[in-house]
C-alpha cells in the first residue's frame, strides 16, 4: 500500500522545527557572544522560518506577494547563513551583494508571476538564487579543517553540495513541464517539504558541531601557549619537541636543541619595571622567530629562558643560526614606554649527533653549556661537550671561578 504524505502535516512540522531550530541558534548565539558564524546562523534560519510560514501558508497574504515575499526571505536567509560561514573562517564580506540578490529575486519572480499567473513560473529564479548560495556555503566548509573540526564542515558541505542538486533538478523539472508537479497537492512537493526538513536539521546540528569544535581547538591552542609571548609554552614545548626528535630518529635526520638566556635580565626589571621587562620578553620571542624556519619548534621554557629545537642541522648550521639569533637580539634594541633597552643574550647548543634523540637528554647538555656561556662572559654562543669531557668542562670552570675571585679581591 502506498504511504501518502499529508502536505499540511509535513508543512507544520517543518515549519514548526525550523523555528525551533532558529530559537536554539539564537539562544547559542546570545550565550556565545564571541564564537564567530553563530549570530548570522540564527537570523538566517529566522529568515527562513518566515519564509517557509509564508510558503506553506499562502493564503494568508495575497497569492502573488506571499509567493514573492516567502523566496525573498528564503534567498536571504541562505545568504546570510553563508556571510555567517565567511564569519566562521575569519574572513570579510560585505551584506550587500546579499540583499541585492534577494531584492533582485524579488523583482524578477513579481514580474514572471504578473506576465504568466502560475507561482511555478517563479521556481527557477528562487532555485538559481538559492543554488548560488548553498554552492558558496559549500565553498566556504570543503577545506583542509583540523580535526574534529574538518567532519562537522565537510559533512555541512555535503549537505549544501545536495541541496544545491535538489535546487537544480527543482528549476529543470519547472522548466520541463511547467513546474505543476512541484505546486501544492503533488507527490513531488510533499518530497520536497520532507527533504528541506532533514536538510534543516541536518545542517543546524552541523552548525552546533563546528561551534562546539572549533571552542575546542580555540582552547586547545590556549593551553599550548604562553600566555604573554604566544609562544609554545614548556608543557606542549616538551610533547612536541620529544616527538619531532623521534621523527628525526626514523628519517635518520639530524637535529639541534638551542637553551637561550636574556642576559641581565633581572637588572632590567629592577631598573624598567616589570612592564618593561614582559615587553622585552615579546621583543625577544619576536626577533627570534623572525630567524626560524617553517619547522622549528619555539617556545618560552620558563622566565627569560627560551628554548628551540632544529631539525635538519648539522653542528656548524646550527652554530651560525644561533650566532645569527644572538646577533639579531643585540642589533635591535626594545622601545618600550619611550625607552630604549639593550639586549644581548647566552645561548647553549646541544647536537643529535653527541647526544642522540632524547629531548630532555639534549635539554640538560645545552642547559649545561649555557651555563658555561654565562660564566664565559655572557652574550656568546657555547656548544655542549660531548660525552666524556665534562670532568675537562668543570675543572675550567673551576679556575675560571677561581680567577674571577683573585681579580676582585
Amino acid at each position: 500500500m502506498p504511504v501518502e504524505l499529508d502536505i499540511t502535516t509535513l508543512s507544520l512540522v517543518l515549519a514548526l522545527v525550523t523555528l525551533c531550530l532558529s530559537l536554539l541558534l539564537t539562544l547559542a548565539a546570545l550565550h556565545a557572544e564571541q564564537q564567530r558564524g553563530l549570530r548570522h546562523w540564527a537570523l538566517g534560519h529566522s529568515a527562513l522560518t518566515i519564509g517557509l510560514l509564508l510558503g506553506v501558508n499562502a493564503q494568508t497574504l495575497p497569492s502573488m506577494l506571499s509567493v514573492v515575499i516567502a523566496s525573498g526571505l528564503m534567498v536571504l536567509g541562505v545568504g546570510v547563513i553563508w556571510l555567517g560561514l565567511r564569519d566562521f573562517r575569519q574572513q570579510s564580506q560585505s551584506q550587500l551583494p546579499v540583499l541585492l540578490t534577494a531584492l533582485l529575486c524579488m523583482l524578477l519572480q513579481w514580474l514572471l508571476l504578473d506576465i504568466y499567473q502560475t507561482p511555478a513560473a517563479t521556481y527557477p529564479i528562487s532555485s538559481t538564487a538559492l543554488c548560488l548560495f548553498t554552492l558558496l556555503s559549500a565553498r566556504e566548509l570543503l577545506r583542509p579543517w583540523p580535526q574534529p573540526l574538518r567532519s562537522a564542515c565537510w559533512l555541512a558541505g555535503g549537505l549544501f553540495l545536495l541541496a544545491s542538486a535538489g535546487l537544480v533538478l527543482r528549476a529543470l523539472a519547472t522548466l520541463s513541464d511547467n513546474g505543476e508537479q512541484l505546486l501544492p497537492g503533488h507527490g513531488p512537493h510533499a518530497a520536497s517539504l520532507l527533504g528541506l526538513l532533514l536538510l534543516q536539521i541536518g545542517l543546524a546540528c552541523c552548525f552546533m558541531l563546528m561551534t562546539l569544535y572549533q571552542t575546542a581547538l580555540s582552547l586547545a591552542r590556549l593551553s599550548e601557549r604562553d600566555g604573554l609571548t604566544g609562544i609554545l609554552n614548556r608543557r606542549s614545548l616538551c610533547r612536541q619537541g620529544s616527538n619531532l626528535l623521534q621523527r628525526c630518529q626514523r628519517q635518520q635526520q639530524p637535529a639541534c636543541l638551542l637553551m637561550l638566556d636574556a642576559d641581565h635580565f633581572k637588572r632590567i626589571n629592577d631598573e624598567f619595571g616589570h612592564q618593561t621587562g614582559d615587553a622585552v620578553l615579546c621583543h625577544m620571542s619576536s626577533r627570534i622567530g623572525n630567524q626560524l624556519r617553517q619547522g622549528d619548534l619555539f617556545g618560552r621554557f620558563g622566565g627569560e629562558e627560551f628554548t628551540l629545537l632544529l631539525p635538519g642541522l648539522q653542528p656548524d648550521e646550527a652554530m651560525r643560526t644561533a650566532e645569527r639569533i644572538r646577533l639579531a637580539l643585540c642589533n635591535q634594541p626594545c622601545s618600550s614606554a619611550g625607552q630604549l633597552v639593550q639586549l644581548s643574550a647566552s645561548i647553549g647548543m646541544a647536537h643529535s649527533n653527541d647526544f642522540g634523540y632524547d629531548f630532555e637528554k639534549l635539554l640538560g647538555a645545552a642547559d649545561h653549556a649555557l651555563y658555561r656561556a654565562k660564566h664565559l662572559g655572557r652574550n656568546r654562543v657555547e656548544a655542549a661537550s660531548p660525552p666524556g669531557n665534562e670532568v675537562d668542562d668543570l675543572t675550567a670552570m673551576h679556575l675560571l671561578t677561581q680567577f674571577r675571585h683573585n681579580l676582585d679581591i
